[in-house]
């Protein structure tokens, strides 16, 4: 299997949401919501760390500098980059933060010129230690556009994003078969974190001509448009999405040693 030092990660980070429902009642901006001592954009960075990425792209919202300058006060073990953009969804983000590490990974800067991998995370996933490593180097040689981290459907979840997934000869990944609605009853859910191709930003300019308004509505329609996807089960971790989640992503911290 190919090592980092052979085909490097670039990452991202997804932050440019206003998190409503975690932010009731209070004025934090949603990365900046602390867990266990540690704001979440900062925990999700640590996470990242873990594949040694050679750059991560943090797309943010125009009412949270204050996230970059958060972030940027501090020491990390990569270049940061930053976006910062009111986007109208989850998908508009995510598809930023793509063409972004497309366009800086080639030498002539145009959007082709960067195939990946890049592993993008929402910032409020909170993963046990290894996890993000653990599914890099499961993720890193398989033949997908994109790779879901994917986990059992935890406890309380809203709005879990399911996934019907099937062996393929692989003991470390699944292969796709529905994502969402078609899933229903689907023993996973995704994780929050992904492992992308450029080829996906095939599908940019359609999606958002049809108004496509969320990041999980923009994975499942690379699905039944044919894109090849994969999935890679992890450790449990916690969407940190409603004041709810925050006491029971630090027990799973406390559990793990983090």
């Amino acid at each position: 299997m190919s090592g980092p030092a052979e085909r490097p990660w670039r990452a991202g980070v997804i932050a440019a949401g206003w998190g409503e429902r975690l932010r009731s009642g209070t004025t934090t901006l949603k990365p900046l919501v602390p867990v266990a001592g540690r704001t979440l954009v900062e925990r999700v960075l640590a996470s990242l760390a873990e594949v040694a990425p050679s750059e991560v792209v943090i797309i943010v919202n125009e009412a949270s500098v204050a996230v970059r300058d958060h972030v940027s006060a501090a020491r990390w073990p990569f270049p940061l980059r930053w976006i910062v953009e009111t986007t109208p969804s989850s998908m508009h983000s995510f598809l930023r933060v793509i063409e972004t590490l497309a366009a800086g990974s080639g030498p002539s800067g145009d959007v082709g010129a960067g195939d990946g991998p890049f592993l993008i995370s929402t910032v409020d996933a909170i993963a046990p230690p290894g996890a993000f490593a653990a599914f890099g180097a499961a993720s890193l040689d398989l033949d997908a556009d994109l790779t879901l981290a994917v986990t059992t459907p935890p406890p309380g979840d809203e709005k879990p994003l399911l996934v019907r997934a099937v062996s393929k000869g692989r003991a470390d990944s699944l292969g796709v078969e529905a994502i969402g609605a078609a899933a229903a009853g689907a023993p996973y859910a995704t994780a929050g974190y992904y492992s992308v191709r450029g080829s996906v930003l095939r599908e940019a300019e359609g999606a958002r001509r049809d108004h496509v308004s969320a990041l999980r509505l923009f994975l499942e329609r690379l699905l039944t448009h044919g894109y090849r996807v994969a999935a890679v089960p992890v450790a449990a971790g916690v969407d940190v999405d409603r004041p709810g989640d925050i006491p029971v992503a630090e027990a799973l911290l406390r559990q793990v040693g983090a």
